[in-house]
């Protein structure tokens, strides 16, 4: 196996130009967190809190524009949110400093458009670090490189942004202590989804990140450039290395919560570029080797809300489900990720309690189906193990010390297969498995076998485990598990092994906004109306819908009318807009219940007033809503962007007298 004559961190390797896929496996079985990484990844928990401007505003994105004197919160406690985030089990508090919109909630000297001109003066990120350190929790901060209230003013989009975003960065990492994580989200509805905004020098905040907090991570800018074009040829031909700080943490491509059947934290570096790869379903498999020039150490987060949005909405917001949000927990902790569960603060300044209950059923959760594990006290049997990581380290309580096999491991052919006689019949449906990461992620193919009956019968079948990773399977009941590590890059080394009984707490259904209290009319006969709605289509797909007709991004590239609501203008399969505006006619006073479905995103207002929002988080999802009407033309517009997925969107409705249906043709009208 032949390597490069550099001297690379341990959290980097790159390949030599003759490396084998083998050869290339092997060396990324070696790839190694750094400590700020394993750190990270061993908080598990982390809150994201978001909170600002738009709280008052109803917005999920701001303009920058905003009336400062509507952030007044009555009763400000940014002290609750830490101790709902620390009683719920979570390790670390994220805070949206500064969301799109540009507004500053600490004392900065950078601009007005901030807390210390808004109604309540409070430096919300001064209590927060005070807060952090009495309840033993981190602290994170988001800060977004986009910045419409500066775009507003002529600073945004010239080279001396660069300057106010340091400046920026310096207070927020010199004045509260330790900052164990940075967001840097890449939103940015002026350029295209992924495309990088030219006068961002993001290396530079990166640099000063590593000069000031050298323990934090970060979630870079979209996209991030692994070399200059030039560098990167170097790469390739092998003479010269690949440049990776350890410091980053991947986002999982989506906001609603899913990852992948299998996550891996050792990333192939097969392409110059990091951007819209991160929402791939099988990245990290080692198909991708085959063309990579390197392999990092790249572990995933893991963002979404508790909420059905990120900042609360008093029309629109509503809480998940608690079956919901165990899903998230397994596509995140239990998937060999960080989850970073967003919490929303209300107009007063206060986590609602239909979040904390929430928070709180899910801990309950966790803690009484993780809290006795059905392989303790086991026979296990193995036919070689490592002197001084005997098997027994599986089930004992030292994150220290592992399971590894004797011998020389032959990725191809090597395997293993290891008992564990339970004693007697339990019942389980969950298991939990550990690598020893400090060493690397290695395993690539496991299974679990029970047997019943005489028989083995498998129950769960992966390729990854990582850090951690906790699979469900339907309960079964065994005296006997068979856990075989069929392929891995290098020799295995299992710190953890688990079964559990998931034992889930009563759910109280929370109501999902109730019957809104529709306006009256505007027309009550369709004189001076046509049928079918105005639609424009866009070239370009942006991250909030609502912001269609307010961007420059996107480009309208041809108008007229159709007979309802759903992809049919559109001219390509991904990466467009589309603005449907006119007027809904309602056949009689009834309780109406809407259901806007989309892929990415999009919204439906109501006399200009916005009825449902399924703009965030990015997926394939459906809202539905109630409303009173009386009969009659109401205006209606609908917002719909498609960037991530293929284009979806549909309208129904449903009333006591007819079932959810599709809104069509003869329901749909325009002014002449």
């Amino acid at each position: 196996m032949s390597t490069l004559d550099f001297n690379e961190d341990p959290w980097v390797v790159t390949f030599s130009p003759g490396d084998s896929l083998e050869d290339k496996l092997k060396k990324a079985a070696h790839v190694k967190p750094s400590p700020a990484q394993l750190k990270w990844m061993e908080k598990e928990y982390v809150a994201f809190v978001h909170f600002s401007i738009n709280t008052f505003t109803g917005r999920q994105w701001g303009t920058g524009g905003e009336d400062i004197g509507v952030y007044n919160p009555t009763e400000l406690d940014p002290m609750q949110w830490v101790k709902v985030c620390a009683d719920a089990g979570m390790k670390m508090l994220l805070f949206t400093a500064k969301h799109h919109d540009g507004f500053c909630q600490w004392e900065t000297v950078t601009t007005g458009f901030s807390v210390k001109e808004a109604p309540v003066k409070k430096d919300i990120v001064d209590i927060l670090h005070k807060g952090c350190a009495e309840y033993g929790i981190g602290l994170g901060l988001y800060l977004s490189p986009w910045d419409m209230n500066q775009k507003l003013r002529g600073l945004w989009g010239s080279e001396k942004y660069n300057g106010y975003f340091l400046l920026q960065l310096q207070e927020l990492l010199t004045r509260y202590g330790n900052v164990g994580e940075l967001w840097f989200d890449g939103a940015c509805s002026d350029y295209g989804i992924w495309k990088a905004a030219p006068f961002y020098q993001p290396e530079k905040w990166y640099d000063y990140i590593e000069s000031v907090q050298p323990d934090a991570v970060f979630r870079m800018y979209d996209p991030f450039y692994f070399a200059s074009v030039g560098k990167w040829e170097e790469v390739r031909q092998g003479k010269a290395c690949l440049d990776w700080r350890g410091k980053a943490v991947r986002w999982v491509g989506n906001e609603g919560g899913q990852s992948r059947e299998n996550e891996y934290s050792v990333q192939p570096v097969f392409d110059r570029e990091i951007a819209e790869n991160a929402t791939w379903p099988d990245l990290g498999g080692e198909k991708y080797y085959k063309d990579a020039v390197g392999a990092v150490w790249y572990p995933l987060e893991v963002n979404t809300v508790v909420l059905n949005q990120w900042f609360w909405n008093e029309e629109t917001s509503f809480t998940r489900s608690l079956s919901d949000l165990i899903n998230v927990y397994y596509n995140s902790i239990g998937n060999n990720g960080v989850l970073l569960l967003n919490v929303s603060p209300d107009n007063r300044g206060l986590i609602t309690s239909c979040q904390i209950k929430r928070l709180g059923q899910l801990k309950e959760f966790v803690s009484k189906t993780f809290s006795n594990n059905k392989a303790l006290g086991s026979k296990i049997s193995v036919d070689n193990e490592l002197a001084g990581h005997e098997a027994a380290s599986m089930i004992d309580s030292d994150k220290m010390s592992y399971w590894a096999p004797s011998g020389d491991w032959d990725i191809n052919e090597s395997s293993v297969s290891i008992i564990f006689e339970l004693g007697e019949v339990k019942e389980f449906d969950n298991i939990l498995l550990q690598e020893f990461i400090r060493e690397g992620q290695r395993v690539a193919e496991w299974s679990l076998e029970a047997r019943v009956e005489g028989h083995w019968r498998e129950v769960a079948h992966y390729k990854t485990i990582g850090y951690k990773v906790i699979k469900r399977f339907e309960a079964i009941k065994s005296d006997t598990v068979r856990f075989n590590i069929i392929r891995s890059w290098d020799k295995p080394m299992i710190s953890s092994f688990g079964l559990y009984l998931s034992c889930i707490p009563e759910e109280e259904v929370e109501a999902g906004g109730g019957v809104v209290k529709g306006p009256g009319p505007e027309f009550q006969t369709s004189d001076g109306l046509i049928p079918g709605l105005n639609y424009t289509y866009y070239m370009g797909g942006i991250q909030c819908a609502a912001l269609i007709e307010s961007v420059y991004s996107v480009k309208p590239l041809k108008v007229g009318t159709h007979t309802k609501i759903d992809t049919g203008p559109a001219e390509a399969e991904i990466g467009y807009s589309l603005a449907y505006r006119g007027y809904i006619h309602i056949p009689a006073e009834s309780t109406y219940t809407f259901k806007l479905e989309s892929a990415n995103g999009s919204v439906l207002y109501v006399n200009e007033k916005l009825f449902i929002d399924n703009d965030e988080p990015h997926d394939i999802r459906s809202v539905e809503k109630q409303i009173e009407l009386k009969g009659g033309y109401y205006p209606i517009k609908v917002y719909y962007t498609s960037f991530r997925n293929e284009g979806l969107l549909n309208l129904s409705w449903a009333c006591p007298h007819f079932e959810m249906e599709e809104i069509g043709q003869g329901n749909f009208y325009h002014k002449k």
